[in-house]
């Protein structure tokens, strides 16, 4: 079994770079990521996820990029690349596999990069054993080498991307009077299970003024409304984000004149992105474009890529990541909303994928980008 997106000479360039003699994966993607163990929540069968809390897997990245893992003893080892297996069938024999392999190095002083998400008691495990060693954040590192994808990664998501897609005109199709947002659950979840997708990692709708981030209150669609979906499927790991909004019947002719807009700006976006580009200067050529439009309300633009998780990094942070830029292999979506007064002020807009290319920007998704009318 070979890596689908991790590269251990990447990792260890990092890890140099801040002096990390090692680095632990605790969260289900990153161990994921590391491992290629079905430790997701969406997985065909999710075991490694519900154990986790009794029989934790670890992943160890070494400085040099090289790796252990610690995982459920009764697992197949075949499952991962990884060639140190440690199982164990306990917490207790899970913090005794972590201090063991990082004792073997001989490392007296290490310095021991961990996740926001390591449980209490692996992070205090390790501080007993090694009261000298220094504790630092690993989340960037992940993140940073997650953001440039491998062709295997690339066609995941366009597969996941294409799920997404066949998924939101499966609810438009059976959108009628009276059908409500449980319903249309029903069908989202059916079609990206039958569609070859795994799981999901979200539905998000909205029927007339119900809140578009929690679904399933049994709220019935009404003639001249409108609702958003907002799907996320999960294809061997890799999830995707597509959105659009439909249409039951007639709706003012200014939501119409809003999506163009918001379409043409996002287009102006793309059609400047290239590897070198600077994240925040796609953001201003975003938010001039539209005050070039006229409108007296505001635009929200969002970018954030995409992966193991629907959003890893949002890329226009100008508190964070002033200095970004586009890359070559870079996966993300691109979103642009407006509130809208008739429709409760809240937001309508557009959401698709997009992949840096060589000397462009590519779109994954391809639903047409226009609102869907039934």
């Amino acid at each position: 079994m070979q890596p689908i997106g991790f590269n251990k000479n990447k990792f260890s360039e990092k890890m140099k770079a801040k002096g990390f003699d090692f680095l632990i994966a605790s969260s289900p993607e990153n161990i994921f990521y590391t491992s290629g163990l079905p430790t997701r929540h969406s997985e065909n069968n999710p075991i490694l996820f519900s154990l986790s809390n009794l029989t934790p897997t670890i992943v160890v990245v070494r400085q040099d990029g090289e790796e252990s893992v610690i995982t459920w003893m009764i697992f197949d080892p075949e499952l991962t690349w990884i060639k140190d297996f440690r199982g164990i069938m306990s917490k207790v024999d899970a913090v005794e596999a972590l201090v063991n392999i990082i004792q073997e190095t001989g490392i007296q002083k290490p310095t021991i990069a961990v996740e926001s998400f390591m449980p209490f008691y692996q992070y205090a495990g390790l501080k007993k054993a090694f009261p000298n060693a220094k504790f630092e954040a690993a989340d960037d590192i992940f993140l940073e080498c997650r953001l440039v994808k491998t062709q295997d990664e690339i066609d995941r998501i366009k597969k996941s991307t294409y799920i997404a897609e066949k998924t939101i005109l499966a609810m438009f199709h059976e959108l009628r009077e009276g059908i409500s947002d449980i319903d249309l659950l029903k069908i989202a979840k059916n079609t990206i299970v039958n569609e070859g997708a795994s799981g999901w990692d979200h539905i998000t709708m909205s029927l007339g003024a119900s809140d578009p981030e929690a679904p399933g209150t049994g709220v019935k669609m009404k003639k001249n409304e409108m609702t958003r979906f907002d799907i996320g499927a999960i294809y061997k790991g890799y999830t995707s984000d597509v959105s659009r909004h439909a249409v039951l019947g007639k709706i003012p002719s200014d939501v119409e004149k809003f999506i163009r807009e918001i379409v043409d700006v996002q287009r102006q976006c793309i059609d400047a992105i290239k590897p070198g580009v600077a994240t925040m200067d796609i953001l201003n050529i975003a938010q001039e474009a539209f005050e070039k439009k006229g409108e007296e309300v505001p635009i929200f633009p969002t970018c954030h890529s995409l992966g193991l998780r629907c959003e890893e990094i949002h890329l226009f942070d100008p508190l964070r990541l002033t200095d970004k830029v586009f890359e070559l292999g870079m996966v993300f979506d691109l979103e642009f909303w407006v509130p809208y007064e008739a429709y409760n002020n809240r937001l309508i807009g557009m959401e698709d994928t997009y992949l840096v290319t060589k000397n462009k920007c590519e779109r994954i998704s391809t639903l047409d980008q226009t609102l869907l009318i039934k």
